[in-house]
């Protein structure tokens, strides 16, 4: 689970470097803009239904005790972990012909987003998230984002952080 007490800021208000901040940024598909540099797979790290975080709840301007699909993942190119990545998915938005998106499995749920009809991405919030907040054993701080999400009208979030790894295969400093 990333650390609650991250800062996530309206994109538009964080200095970000060129290079990251494309990426960071971004509202077409990581999956596809990640297909391009390698081998993608999808590794599940966990998978339950909790109540959200209180922030990730107001986010979604879901009552706090109101439960949620939360899914965490990390996301490879080849054999190096690039993306973890932590999509909270309100039970009320799993309803209908969106009840697939609380079945990926090894699936990327980016490539289900994207699909028609295509989720609108309404918010993007980025932080800096230092080693010790992070759920995995990485030693340098690492970007994130944090996206709010309306699939067939229902709300999700996905918060993604940019590991140590995907620098080198992206080619990113």
């Amino acid at each position: 689970m990333l650390d609650p007490e991250l800062h996530w800021q309206p994109a538009q208000r964080v200095a970000v470097p060129a290079d990251i901040g494309n990426w960071l940024t971004d509202s077409s598909s990581l999956t596809r803009r990640l297909q391009r540099f390698g081998h993608f797979s999808v590794t599940p790290l966990s998978q339950r239904v909790v109540r959200p975080q209180p922030a990730e709840a107001l986010m979604l301007r879901q009552p706090p005790q109101h439960r949620a699909l939360i899914r965490e993942v990390l996301l490879y190119l080849d054999d190096s972990a690039v993306v973890f990545a932590r999509s909270i998915l309100p039970l009320t938005s799993l309803k209908g012909a969106n009840r697939v998106l609380g079945h990926m499995a090894r699936r990327s749920l980016g490539a289900e987003l994207f699909r028609a009809p295509a989720a609108e991405r309404r918010a993007i919030w980025l932080a800096r998230i230092p080693p010790h907040r992070l759920p995995l054993a990485v030693t340098e701080t690492c970007w994130g984002r944090q996206s709010l999400f309306y699939k067939r009208g229902q709300p999700l979030l996905v918060a993604e952080v940019f590991l140590p790894g995907f620098s080198a295969i992206t080619g990113i400093d």
